[in-house]
C-alpha cells in the first residue's frame, strides 16, 4: 500500500512540475486562427499570432478566394499572471468571401528571433447568406469574450452543458463597478521616468514608460504613446520576455514592467514636455460570492475588468550651449568622446590615392557628429568621406564609434605636411568645450604632375620641332647666297629663273611653317583645347585594353586620367587648380546639361573609389568604360 501510494504521489508531482514548467518557460509559437464557417455575405477575421518572440518580418499568404477589406492590422499585448510574463503580436485581416464553397488559406511565414516559422493552413467553409440580425442576436447572447476572438471552449461539452448554463444564470450578488475601477487605479498606474530632467541642448537622456501593478493583467495594449515633440528620438528595444521586477514607489511595493523606452536628444532650448501616454488592459479582480462552487476553495471568484489608465506628463529643462570659448572646429557634438586619426601611407605617387582615417568614439549624440574636411595644401584633392558607424542604443544611451575615411588624391609631386585634424565637442559633465587634435602627417609624393604628362611631352616635342625648323631656315639662308653666286653665269633664262625661284619658294614655305609653329607655340592653350578629344580617346583606347586584360587598378587610373585630362585641356585649367567646383562652374557657363554633369561626377567618383574598393562595389569595368566613351562624346557636343 505504501509503495502504491508513493508511486501515485510521485506521478502527481511529475504532473504538477511539468505543468509549472510549461508556464514558467514560455516558448515561441506562431499560429493562425479564424472561424471555420462564415456566411458568404459576412466578413471573416483571420489572425496570425506570434507568442513570446520578437518579430522581424511577416509575410501573409495569398487570399485568392477572398477579398481583403483591411489588413494587416497589428496589435500587441502583454500578460502578467502570477509573476509570469507572456507577450503576443497579432496580424489580423478582415476578409469577405467571393463565393460559397470550401477554401484553404495558405501558410503565413514570420521571422522571429533569427528563426523562420510557418503557420498552419486554414480550411474555411463559406455557407449561404444569412440575415445580419440573427447573427447579431447570437453575438449578444454570448456576452463578453475576454479572449478577443473565437471562444476556445465553444465546442467543449463541459462548458456548454444545459446544467452549466442554468447555473450561470443564477443571480450573482451585485458588485459595485465604480469601486472596482477605483481600486484598480489605486493599485495600477503608468509613469514616465527620466534619467535626467535638466540637460543641455543635444545632450542625451532616457525616458521610460513604466507600468506599476498589483493585479494580474492581460490584453495590455498601448493606445497612446508619449508625446516627444522637440526631441530627436530612437526607441530602445525592450525584451518581449521580460519578467516583472519589484520596485518601491511612495512607500509601497509594486510589480513593474517597462512598456516603452526612448533615447532622447533635445533639439532646442527651453522647457520641453513629454505628454502623457495611455494603455488599456484587463485586470483579473477577485470578488466575493455567496454561492459555493469549486472555484471558492481557491479564494473566491475572479472577474475580468477592462480599464484604461494614463501616465503623467513630464517637463524637461533644456539649457543652451555656452557661447563663451566655443571652438571654431565645434560642429555640434555633445557628450564624452575620444579621437584618433591615421594616414594609410607616408609615400605615394601623383594620382595614387591615400586615405586619411579619423575615428570618433565615446557616448553622446554620435548620430549627429560631423567631421570637418581636413585642410590640405595645394596640389591635393579631397573627396567626401565614406562613413562607417558602429553605434548601439541601450539603457545608457548611444555609444560606439564613427569612422570617416577621406580619400585624398595628390596631383603634384613633392614633400608635403598634412596638417593636424581637430575635433571639438561639449562635455556636459564638466560643462566645458574640449578640442582634440591628431598628429601632423608627412607625405612624399613622387611622379609626374597629374594629367599633364602626355600633354607636356606633346608640347615639348612641338617646341623642339619649332627650334629645329628655325635651324633649318637659317641654314637655307646661308646656302642661298652661295647658290646665287654660283648660278650667276647660267645662260638659259628659263632654267635660271626656275633655279632661282625654287629656293625662294622653299624659303617662303619654311617661313610660313615657322610662323605657324611660332603661333602654335604662343597658343599652347588653343592647341590643348583642339587636341583634348583625341588625347582622351587615346587614353580610353589604352583603358579598353586594360579592361580586357582584367587590370582593374590600371584601368580606372587611365579612365580617371582621360576624364580629368580632357577637362583640364578643354577648359585650360591647371591640374593643381582642377577640382569639381571649378569644373562645375565651367560646365554651367557652357550650358552643359545638369544630367551630363551628374554622369561626369558619378564616373569620377567611381574611378577614385575603385582604386581601393572591390570591383563589385563600383560596377563592372565594361559598363564604366562605355559610360566614359559616351560621356566624353556628349561633353564634346555640348561644350560650344
Amino acid at each position: 500500500m505504501e509503495s502504491s501510494s508513493l508511486k501515485k504521489n510521485l506521478l502527481l508531482l511529475l504532473i504538477v512540475f511539468s505543468s509549472c514548467s510549461s508556464v514558467l518557460w514560455a516558448q515561441t509559437k506562431f499560429y493562425a486562427s479564424a472561424n471555420k464557417q462564415v456566411p458568404v455575405n459576412q466578413n471573416l477575421q483571420v489572425n496570425f499570432t506570434v507568442e513570446n518572440g520578437e518579430v522581424r518580418s511577416f509575410n501573409p499568404p495569398a487570399f485568392k478566394d477572398f477579398q481583403v477589406l483591411s489588413g494587416p492590422n497589428t496589435s500587441q499585448s502583454m500578460s502578467f499572471i502570477n509573476g509570469s510574463v507572456s507577450s503576443s503580436q497579432t496580424y489580423s485581416f478582415i476578409l469577405r468571401p467571393k463565393k460559397e464553397g470550401v477554401f484553404k488559406i495558405g501558410k503565413a511565414t514570420v521571422s522571429v528571433d533569427g528563426s523562420n516559422l510557418e503557420s498552419s493552413e486554414l480550411t474555411i467553409e463559406v455557407t449561404q447568406a444569412v440575415q445580419q440580425q440573427a447573427q447579431q442576436q447570437r453575438q449578444r447572447q454570448r456576452g463578453f469574450n475576454p479572449f478577443g476572438f473565437g471562444d476556445p471552449f465553444e465546442d467543449d461539452p463541459f462548458f456548454n452543458d444545459p446544467y452549466g448554463q442554468q447555473q450561470q444564470q443564477e443571480p450573482e450578488p451585485q458588485v459595485n463597478q465604480s469601486d472596482i475601477q477605483k481600486d484598480i487605479k489605486e493599485n495600477t498606474f503608468l509613469r514616465i521616468a527620466l534619467s535626467n530632467n535638466s540637460v543641455y541642448q543635444g545632450e542625451q537622456l532616457t525616458a521610460t514608460l513604466k507600468l506599476y501593478f498589483s493585479y494580474s493583467l492581460g490584453n495590455l495594449q498601448l493606445t497612446k504613446a508619449m508625446g516627444l515633440e522637440g526631441f530627436w528620438n530612437q526607441e530602445i528595444q525592450i525584451d518581449p520576455n521580460q519578467r516583472p521586477r519589484i520596485e518601491e514607489y511612495n512607500g509601497k511595493k509594486y510589480h513593474v514592467v517597462d512598456i516603452q523606452k526612448y533615447t532622447l536628444f533635445p533639439q532646442r532650448s527651453g522647457t520641453l514636455t513629454l505628454s502623457a501616454a495611455e494603455i488599456s488592459a484587463i485586470a483579473q479582480v477577485q470578488v466575493q460570492s455567496n454561492r459555493r462552487n469549486i472555484w471558492s476553495m481557491f479564494g473566491g471568484n475572479l472577474q475580468n475588468v477592462p480599464f484604461k489608465i494614463s501616465s503623467n506628463s513630464v517637463s524637461i529643462n533644456v539649457k543652451e550651449l555656452p557661447t563663451a570659448n566655443k571652438p571654431a572646429s565645434f560642429n555640434g557634438a555633445v557628450g564624452e568622446y575620444f579621437f584618433n586619426s591615421k594616414l594609410s601611407a607616408s609615400a605615394s605617387k601623383t594620382d595614387e590615392p591615400v586615405t586619411l582615417t579619423t575615428t570618433i568614439s565615446g557616448k553622446g549624440n554620435l548620430k549627429f557628429v560631423e567631421m570637418n574636411k581636413p585642410q590640405l595644401p595645394d596640389g591635393f584633392e579631397v573627396y567626401d568621406p565614406k562613413v562607417k558607424e558602429n553605434i548601439s542604443n541601450n539603457d545608457a544611451g548611444f555609444s560606439g564609434s564613427k569612422q570617416y575615411d577621406f580619400l585624398i588624391i595628390p596631383r603634384q609631386p613633392g614633400n608635403y605636411k598634412i596638417p593636424a585634424v581637430e575635433f571639438s565637442f561639449f562635455n556636459p559633465q564638466t560643462q566645458k568645450y574640449v578640442t582634440l587634435s591628431s598628429q601632423e602627417f608627412s607625405l612624399n609624393v613622387s611622379g609626374e604632375p597629374s594629367g599633364i604628362t602626355g600633354t607636356v611631352i606633346t608640347n615639348s616635342n612641338s617646341n623642339a620641332n619649332i627650334n629645329n625648323l628655325g635651324s633649318d631656315i637659317r641654314y637655307i639662308k646661308t646656302s642661298m647666297s652661295s647658290y646665287e653666286v654660283q648660278q650667276s653665269t647660267l645662260p638659259a633664262k628659263v632654267g635660271f629663273a626656275a633655279a632661282y625661284i625654287s629656293p625662294l619658294l622653299l624659303l617662303f614655305m619654311f617661313i610660313a611653317l615657322k610662323r605657324k609653329s611660332d603661333a602654335n607655340g604662343r597658343d599652347i592653350i588653343g592647341t590643348k583645347r583642339k587636341k583634348a578629344l583625341s588625347v582622351a580617346r587615346k587614353r580610353l583606347t589604352a583603358a579598353n585594353k586594360l579592361q580586357k586584360d582584367g587590370n582593374k587598378k590600371e584601368f580606372y587610373d587611365e579612365v580617371s586620367r582621360a576624364s580629368w585630362g580632357y577637362l583640364a585641356d578643354k577648359f585650360s585649367i591647371e591640374m593643381s587648380a582642377l577640382c569639381k567646383e571649378n569644373v562645375g562652374d565651367k560646365l554651367s557657363a557652357k550650358n552643359v546639361k545638369p544630367e551630363t554633369q551628374q554622369r561626369l561626377y558619378k564616373l569620377l567618383n567611381t574611378c577614385e573609389i575603385a582604386l581601393y574598393a572591390p570591383v563589385s562595389e563600383v560596377g563592372e569595368m565594361k559598363e564604366n568604360y562605355d559610360a566614359a566613351i559616351n560621356l566624353i562624346a556628349d561633353l564634346e557636343d555640348e561644350i560650344k
